[in-house]
């Protein structure tokens, strides 16, 4: 039996930690460049399916609709709304919309920025 050398053991933990480390900054980037993917398919299907008509280009709100973003309903609701709307906006099927393409409007949806407050 070969005897156990200390810096072999010290050298395989901090490697062993390196790569765990590297391990999880890399899903934490994944995760990020999902997200961004969500919010610019969910921008994408936000023009494509007309909701920019009403509630503005940055899901702002307009005259004809109101501000979405950035701080939206939960998506059971906020699909619900979508699917069964009250008033005037037309409803979104699963035909004209997937529950896929509903959940990245939301992210999009989501991540618009808050409206600019003038100083008091």
């Amino acid at each position: 039996m070969r005897p156990e050398n200390h810096e072999t053991t010290k050298l395989t933990k901090d490697t062993m930690f390196f790569v765990c480390f590297v391990g999880c900054v890399l899903v934490a980037s994944s995760q990020r460049d999902i997200q961004a993917t969500d919010v610019d398919r969910g921008r994408q299907t936000f023009m494509r399916v007309g909701c920019y008509q009403c509630h503005g280009r940055e899901a702002q709100g307009a005259s004809t609709g109101p501000r979405l973003g950035p701080n939206p309903l939960p998506l059971p609701a906020f699909a619900r709304a979508v699917r069964t709307p009250r008033n005037e906006m037309p409803p979104y099927s699963l035909k004209l919309l997937s529950d896929a393409d509903l959940a990245d409007v939301l992210a999009f949806v989501a991540a618009r920025p808050r409206p600019h407050r003038l100083p008091e």
